[in-house]
């Protein structure tokens, strides 16, 4: 049988995440054939074997060179069936066993629709800032390091905590690809899965080309994915900004105001000043987690000094 929905999974020395991953996609209610596949970024570590040995029926591709996220998931698209295409990450989690279902009757009730997200949360149940969001232009950047997204009717980069509870679906221009379902028609409408960035940004980069080929992009607050990502507050890696820098090269290039300085700039200066907001209210309040927000606003604002984009001030 056909299946009408493809899942593809990514993995890199994922450990037992992707265990548990595998494990409550299975368990999930889906109300149609699927199909899993997985793309093992040379691991080298038995990831792919252990998956084959433990999922018979889940197909497993062994890559002996690391291409990257999108460059994965191209690989498995190549491979996938489905009409619908669903890229999960090893580290997210279907705790609702309905959440695929519902991303799925969201696109068969919106045939405009051509990718749809659910919220990401953290273990705790925070809301994971990153889940969704607007095309990195100067005004959504400068929006998102003011702290003003979701404010005065502002739209930043990604979508502040309030957005993210909206009653309803919300129309996005990007949906981070730890859940990231697409319509076939509109993957091919892009031409696949392919991007020239290597590890963080191609869901942003995808998201934004689905909505420039005339797809809607939507984001379902009233549903949400368990979502790993290093969600322990002051281990966060700053590498996320050299992959929204680069989706912010690709968008803006040639446009007015598409200096780096339009980018660089403004984070740092947010982030800068989120750092010892952060720091002096966590020592007068003698709060850790505060205190731990202060460090990953600093880590942010050193690594903006440094990478590329900043170089060309």
């Amino acid at each position: 049988m056909t299946p009408a929905l493809s899942v593809l999974v990514v993995t890199y020395k994922s450990g037992a995440d992707v265990d548990t991953c595998l494990a409550l996609l299975a368990a999930s209610r889906i109300d149609r054939p699927y199909e899993v596949i997985v793309v093992d970024n040379a691991s080298g570590d038995g990831t792919a074997e252990r998956i084959a040995a433990a999922w018979p029926d889940i197909r497993v591709i062994a890559e002996t060179t690391n291409h990257g996220f999108a460059g994965a998931n191209a690989i498995a698209y190549a491979a996938a069936r489905g009409d619908a295409i669903l890229l999960l990450n090893p580290d997210a989690y279907l705790r609702d066993p309905d959440a695929v279902a519902v991303a799925l009757a969201h696109l068969d009730a919106h045939p405009q629709v051509g990718a749809v997200g659910l919220r990401l949360v953290f273990e705790d149940g925070r809301h994971q800032v990153g889940d969704a969001g607007f095309e990195p232009r100067p005004l959504t950047v400068a929006v998102h390091a003011a702290g003003l997204s979701g404010r005065f009717g502002l739209r930043g980069v990604y979508l502040s905590g309030g957005q993210a509870r909206a009653p309803g679906p919300v129309s996005v221009d990007w949906l981070c690809g730890a859940f990231l379902m697409l319509r076939r028609a509109a993957v091919e409408a892009i031409g696949g899965l392919s991007s020239p960035l290597f590890l963080y940004g191609e869901d942003v980069d995808w998201g934004c080309r689905v909505r420039d080929a005339g797809w809607r992009v939507e984001y379902l607050p009233d549903r949400s994915v368990v979502h790993l990502q290093g969600g322990s507050g002051s281990t966060r890696s700053p590498r996320w900004l050299d992959g929204l820098a680069g989706v912010y090269r690709l968008r803006n290039g040639g446009r007015r105001l598409s200096s780096p300085a339009f980018f660089a700039v403004p984070l740092w200066l947010g982030f800068t000043a989120r750092a010892a907001v952060y720091g002096l209210l966590g020592r007068l309040r003698r709060r850790p987690d505060l205190l731990g927000r202060s460090r990953d606003m600093k880590r942010f604002a050193d690594h903006l000094a440094n990478i590329e984009t900043t170089k060309a001030l």
